[in-house]
């Protein structure tokens, strides 16, 4: 493939937030949009994502992406062509008792939002999943139609569909400046050579403050390690079993392809916290004594993975902004330069409708999907850090 020297549009990172923003700029027809990859589409974030498809959150804006995004997930090919892997396995969230008050709040907003999702009590969930403990809560949130999807084949959905509409993806090259006159983008600067261009989306995940850099906005992104663990699903358990987040014990677990069941834990070193510098250092192969940790918290929940032997793992970076949301939108001072970046672990799932609002900002200014605006960049200097009003404790 030609390398571009001109293009509308230039989106830097291959991750789900940069193809889905790519698919949707083409289907707007937005103008020749170019997406640059320095590795490999899912190098990063989106592949080393637990792939937890829900729509459980303690704030609006975010409870509206996964929504939003959900028809994409459970009807992938209609909407997209080809698989996501997306796998109904029904999703509950089990929060710590401090927390009741908030929990009810929060189911009810998003049943306002047309999410489906509901209140069950410790028995109703013991009588749907036997296999899990519930003396130590009273109630639940539980989401019938959740679960999972595999973070590999959505992105390449999405970046061919992307190129089936015009988009061009080039991986393998890295972005080594952002060329800014006269308080406007003018163009990237590549290991390939340059691009000439008026619109620039950084998407570039955990790399989103160095790449901001390189027009001068000073981003606070915290690039974190976290851990998944891979058990081998026990015999006791139906495949295929719920998926859950457990607050109580810090633990979440879904099954996985192979009669497998995925695990994370959170909290302290779970979310190791790491030096820029050492994103492209550091090691992706598992911590054993957070594979014993994430197992123990597991075994709390689910008695039966006693018996479950540890098979493999993998660690991966994600970028954490201060108050723990997205930055989105335009990046203050320089006309054409966009945020898409600073996921704090939920891109994921919310990436097909994330993606559609970075479209319809660039080209319309505004977007339908929801009010960005608490997202913004500027919030934290302005002493307005973004904040659902149920925010768990």
């Amino acid at each position: 493939m030609d390398f571009p020297a001109t293009a509308d549009i230039v989106i830097i990172g291959g991750g789900i937030i940069g193809v889905s923003t790519a698919y949707h700029l083409t289907r707007i027809k937005a103008g020749k949009v170019v997406l640059l990859e320095r590795t490999q589409l899912a190098a990063g974030a989106t592949g080393m994502s637990s792939g937890l498809v829900r729509m459980h959150y303690d704030n609006p804006i975010e409870a509206t992406f996964a929504h939003e995004s959900f028809d994409t997930f459970q009807h992938f090919n209609e909407i997209i062509g080809g698989d996501c892997g997306f796998v109904r396995t029904g999703f509950v969230r089990i929060a710590k008792p401090q927390n009741l008050s908030r929990l009810k709040a929060n189911v009810a907003m998003m049943q306002d939002l047309g999410i489906d999702t509901r209140l069950i009590t410790n028995d109703e969930l013991k009588a749907m999943a036997p296999y899990m403990t519930t003396e130590d809560f009273t109630v639940a949130a539980y989401e019938p139609l959740s679960g999972y999807a595999d973070p590999h084949l959505t992105t390449m959905g999405l970046a061919g569909a992307a190129r089936r509409q015009g988009a061009q993806i080039m991986q393998g090259v890295e972005v080594r400046g952002i060329e800014i006159a006269g308080g406007r983008v003018q163009g990237v600067h590549t290991s390939r050579g340059n691009v000439a261009t008026p619109v620039v989306i950084n998407a570039a995940g955990p790399w989103g403050a160095l790449v901001a850099a390189m027009a001068g906005i000073g981003l606070e992104i915290t690039p974190a390690l976290h851990q998944a663990t891979i058990l081998e699903t026990p015999p006791d358990l139906p495949t295929p079993h719920l998926t859950f987040i457990d607050r109580i014990n810090g633990v979440y677990g879904r099954p996985e392809t192979g009669n497998l069941t995925l695990a994370g834990t959170s909290g302290g070193e779970h979310n190791k916290v790491i030096d820029p510098a050492e994103l492209d250092s550091f090691g992706q192969a598992p911590m054993p004594h957070i594979q014993f940790q994430a197992l123990e918290r597991l075994c709390a929940r689910i008695p039966v993975m006693e018996t479950a032997p540890v098979r493999r793992g993998h660690t991966g970076a994600e970028g954490y902004s201060r108050d723990g949301h997205a930055l989105l939108g335009p990046a203050p001072g320089i006309e054409g330069f966009y945020l898409a970046t600073g996921m704090s672990g939920h891109g994921f799932k919310e990436g097909p409708a994330i993606g559609r609002t970075m479209a319809e900002w660039v080209v319309h200014g505004r977007s339908d999907v929801v009010d960005i605006t608490p997202l913004r960049v500027t919030r934290f200097a302005e002493g307005q850090p973004y904040q659902g009003p149920y925010a768990y404790q």
